[in-house]
């Protein structure tokens, strides 16, 4: 049996945890692509404590945190559009007219898996979609991430280190969804799915798609 000094154990005992895991998940999760290291913390937790309530207490700390965290997220996308034109946010509610429910249900999908959830968080902070849906929708992703991890440990350590060496692609396509999300005419996609239906809508999306990035579709 490991022997762990008691200097360390203090480190995890009540209310010191939760105190510490908030604020590192939070601390983590404000910093774009790095959000992996505040799960290591909450691994060790629960690599050390037996007792499944204070797990599970911490593992709702590092959720709130995390979910103030990617409030943070939200704000650089929010300081992005500062320099967009009228015209330009005007299609970004277009955009969230569409996106409406499904936004929501990706959010929570990226908070509670081990996806690089910044990638959409930022441009969703560029479309300004509504920020008290999207913490709702992070925070209970998130719930289900950490008390996945208290659980699951061993699991979720190695997708975790996968993710971590894939920060520069995650950042390439935040910039890539990003540069879609501003460009498409959503006003011309939500005409043809409301007149035409979903496949037209569908088809005139990646008819703009193909023109954006100059690519000739048939």
């Amino acid at each position: 049996m490991i022997h762990i000094p008691d200097t360390i154990l203090r480190l995890f005992e009540w209310p010191l945890s939760i105190l510490g895991i908030l604020i590192i998940s939070f601390v983590a999760n404000s910093i774009p692509f790095v959000a992996i290291p505040y799960l290591a913390v909450i691994m060790t937790y629960s690599l050390l404590i037996q007792d499944l309530t204070s797990k599970l207490m911490i593992s709702l700390a590092s959720a709130f945190g995390a979910s103030l965290g990617k409030l943070v997220i939200y704000s650089i996308g929010g300081i992005v559009r500062l320099g967009f034109s009228e015209k330009t946010l005007k299609n970004l509610e277009v955009f969230n007219r569409i996106a409406g429910k499904s936004l929501f249900l990706a959010i929570f999908l990226f908070a509670s898996l081990p996806l690089p959830d910044d990638i959409l968080y930022i441009p969703v902070g560029i479309t300004r979609y509504s920020i008290v849906k999207y913490f709702i929708a992070v925070l209970s992703g998130k719930v289900v991430m950490t008390t996945s991890v208290v659980l699951y440990v061993h699991t979720i350590m190695e997708v975790a280190l996968e993710f971590t060496i894939l920060i520069p692609i995650y950042l390439v396509l935040t910039i890539v969804l990003s540069y879609i999300i501003i460009k498409v005419d959503w006003s011309e996609v939500l005409e043809a799915l409301t007149s035409k239906g979903l496949s037209e809508g569908l088809k005139v999306f990646t008819k703009q798609l193909g023109s954006i990035f100059k690519i000739k579709l048939p």
